[in-house]
């Protein structure tokens, strides 16, 4: 209730302006019965069909009909203000662990007059990464992810509907769903329109692969983004004596293992840098060593990282153990000292899966958290 107040003020006046945020709480007693939110501001109500109507998201999906002739549609340029703002959001409440839950055209509205600003309702909804919500999310017909979890939607699962709310609202398509062609309308700045439909199709792939909100702010900004090509996969033999020790499900790879590549010590010259040492010698990760308390050391995070890299990004408990020349034992609690460091504003780089006895990185993520890099699929 009190996260809009500690927020610094520039995210507090994105928060409070455009979210029917709760800001208090309505007591009986020592017994908390409701909580009020702001109303929703006027300039988002239209006449239409005769009657004032929230102006609704999903009024951008359609050809005007004739009931809604009068309101008039926003340009190329105001329905990329408008994608934009929602990214801002999502990348807002995504970095503080909110889930949204329910996304959708139904509860996103817009100013129909420029500079045609967003307000976004049910915000009650939300909840915490991991955490239960105070009303059960809601769920808007034709927006389901349908990759979501049994447990209810997630970080995930609102990754997939900004996807479809900034492609439908982009190319004025109430249906279109990533893995299928997305007509954008024309005018759109050509490097834009060829990063959002890039992020589009990109959405179509498993969990953990869809693009983060920041990437659709940069894509629709037009900001540059570097391709990292990565190296072929390498398979990573299994350390003796631990092979019955559960592992991942393994991706299609050469069948020759080969060594590691270089993961301590100073860069040689000539020789270019790992991913790993890219890493631990950037400024984001001297900053979160300085705010972190870790006790793993940089030489194991880079051990570790390039371990990941040349795996895809998965390796058992027992393999990152072998990596960083720790016991299996201490390698979980290990495991945990590196998230601390990888993962920046809260955003999941580097995961535990399988009951803790997998490690999981997100590459893309890592690129985009520490050298505002993309990796190539």
């Amino acid at each position: 209730m009190n996260f809009g107040d500690n927020l610094p003020p520039a995210e507090r006046h994105l928060l409070l302006g455009v979210c029917a945020w709760p800001v208090a709480r309505v007591r009986d007693g020592d017994r908390i019965t409701g909580f009020l939110m702001h109303e929703m501001p006027a300039e988002f109500l239209h006449t239409i069909g005769g009657a004032s109507t929230p102006v609704e998201a999903r009024y951008l999906l359609f050809q005007p009909g004739r009931a809604r002739q009068d309101l008039r549609q926003p340009d190329v340029a105001g329905r990329t203000g408008i994608a934009l703002a929602a990214a801002r959001l999502v990348d807002l409440l995504h970095g503080h662990g909110f889930v949204l839950g329910d996304l959708s055209s139904r509860n996103l509205l817009w100013q129909p007059a420029p500079p045609h600003k967003i307000f976004v309702l049910d915000c009650d909804g939300l909840r915490r990464h991991g955490g239960e919500p105070v009303l059960r999310q809601a769920h808007t017909p034709g927006w389901d992810d349908p990759l979501q979890p049994s447990t209810g939607p997630d970080l995930d699962t609102d990754r997939y509907k900004l996807a479809l709310l900034i492609g439908r609202v982009l190319a004025c398509d109430a249906h279109v769903r990533p893995g299928k062609e997305l007509t954008l309308l024309p005018g759109l700045e050509p490097r834009t329109a060829h990063a959002v439909a890039d992020l589009f199709a990109r959405a179509a792939g498993p969990r953990g692969s869809r693009p983060i909100a920041r990437e659709w702010v940069q894509a629709i900004l037009g900001h540059r983004r570097i391709i990292v090509r990565r190296p072929p996969l390498r398979q990573l033999s299994e350390p003796a004596g631990h092979g019955d020790m559960p592992q991942a499900p393994p991706a299609p790879r050469e069948s020759i293992p080969v060594a590691m590549p270089t993961t301590t010590g100073p860069s040689v010259p000539g020789r270019p840098m790992t991913l790993g040492e890219r890493v631990t010698t950037s400024e984001a990760f001297a900053e979160q060593r300085r705010i972190s308390r870790s006790a793993i050391s940089d030489e194991q995070v880079t051990a570790l990282i390039n371990g990941l890299d040349a795996r895809d990004g998965r390796l058992s408990v027992t393999e990152a153990g072998a990596l960083i020349n720790e016991p299996v034992e201490r390698t979980g609690l290990l495991m945990g000292a590196a998230k601390r460091l990888l993962n920046v504003d809260g955003y999941d780089v580097l995961t535990l899966k399988d009951g803790d006895q997998t490690v999981d990185l997100n590459l893309r993520l890592l690129m985009e958290q520490f050298f505002d890099e993309e990796v190539e699929p």
